[in-house]
């Protein structure tokens, strides 16, 4: 009887340490949005939106399992993605290599926090409304000409869309003088 306790006690050891861990994971190592792919529909919408050329370098913030990269490439753009999940950015890179596109796509293992942006003129995101003031204000600093911003279901909060397709906004952001 007493294993038994033993083993159960240990069984709920485990579970707090794993618990305790993913929280730990979500709340302090991956800030931002969960992995939630974007829709061939609204991929649609975010290419027609603006009218992308091979002239132009698209950044995708939280790139996930690569699609919109992939999708910019296929178009003739340089593509650039920032992922903070280890195991997205291997797929990503997987499906990048399979569809014979690893010239035109790079894709980053970092936060978008810490993203270079310096060679961007269309920029992509899916991110919750919370963080969207931050990002704003990130972009402003770090941008230095004007840029495109395709925001995916949650708009810039203090900004006026340039275009809309359902929940797809075209943003026209500037650097901050």
């Amino acid at each position: 009887m007493l294993f038994f306790y033993y083993f159960v006690l240990i069984l709920l050891l485990i579970i707090l340490v794993v618990f305790t861990s993913y929280q730990v994971y979500i709340r302090f190592i991956q800030p931002g949005a969960f992995y939630y792919p974007t829709t061939h529909p609204d991929l649609q919408k975010m290419l027609k939106v603006t009218k992308l050329t091979s002239k132009d370098t698209l950044i995708d913030l939280g790139s996930g399992d690569g699609r919109i990269l992939i999708a910019a490439a296929r178009l003739g753009l340089t593509a650039i993605g920032y992922e903070i999940n280890p195991f997205l950015v291997r797929y990503s890179r997987r499906l990048i290599r399979q569809a014979g596109l690893e010239k035109l796509i790079t894709v980053h293992w970092k936060s978008f926090w810490k993203a270079d942006f310096s060679k961007a003129t269309v920029v992509t995101v899916y991110l919750f409304p919370q963080y969207m003031n931050r990002l704003q204000k990130l972009l402003e600093k770090k941008i230095t000409r004007k840029i495109k911003v395709i925001v995916n279901d949650y708009p810039f909060p203090k900004l006026k869309a340039v275009k809309k397709i359902g929940t797809i906004y075209l943003f026209n952001l500037k650097q901050s003088q």
